[in-house]
């Protein structure tokens, strides 16, 4: 459904901003699956909004009332300029919280979008305990829409680990137990995988589709070795 009293366009590309090659399947696949299940004019809470051009194409795009949460205000006053830049001062809440405070949000929402934020965790029950709140916070039959990092094979981890030298390279990025938290949580649970070897091409994007295509027809991604996990989950 599009939001008929903005005067302006807004593409998944745009929102994305980052490595779209691989990204952008990941993130229209979830909203492909996800917005058949959430109602119009839905409530929906956004997770860490960084720049907030997401809640941005989720409220052009859709319609959607979102309320977005992140702990940096360097965060809020970029989302705030991008809100206004598209026409939506005063349609999108971005709001502050304490890293620490998160998972002392209240609330009920109809939908919950969240990217690359659960993959920072490095401790299983602290990992639970976020999957825990944001099953308490949404309706029922409520959907979380969550585009996560992977654990990837042994040349994501080989990079992150030796050449990048990332601090998240041990944490709990997507695999088949992050899978397992989230089925044991919500009663039906639909995980895509994207890039196996793709992801190593986004700097050339047909080279990216055309290796994304042969992965997936001849060594697909799974749970334990995907770049990213695109995972719609409904309570």
């Amino acid at each position: 459904m599009q939001n008929i009293f903005l005067m302006t366009s807004l593409s998944l590309n745009e929102a994305i901003e980052w490595r779209i090659p691989i990204w952008g399947p990941a993130v229209s696949s979830a909203f492909e699956r996800a917005v058949p299940l959430i109602p119009p004019n839905a409530k929906v809470l956004e997770v860490g909004y960084n720049t907030g051009m997401m809640s941005c194409y989720m409220a052009v795009q859709y319609g959607w009332h979102i309320v977005g949460y992140d702990i940096t205000d360097s965060s809020r006053l970029k989302a705030e300029e991008n809100a206004r830049r598209y026409g939506l001062k005063g349609i999108i809440d971005f709001r502050l919280c304490s890293p620490n405070a998160t998972l002392s949000i209240k609330g009920l929402y109809d939908a919950i979008f969240i990217k690359s934020v659960l993959y920072h965790i490095s401790d299983k029950e602290i990992y639970r305990n976020w999957l825990d709140w944001l099953y308490s916070v949404l309706k029922d039959g409520g959907v979380i829409i969550a585009i996560e990092n992977g654990k990837g094979g042994m040349f994501d981890r080989f990079y992150r680990k030796i050449i990048k030298r990332s601090r998240w390279a041990n944490f709990l990025l997507f695999d088949r137990w992050t899978e397992q938290e989230f089925q044991q949580r919500f009663r039906k649970v639909d995980v895509r995988y994207f890039g196996r070897f793709s992801q190593f091409f986004t700097f050339l994007p047909k080279v990216c589709w055309l290796i994304r295509m042969l992965e997936d027809k001849f060594c697909p991604p799974s749970a334990d070795n995907c770049f990213i996990a695109s995972i719609i989950a409904r309570k």
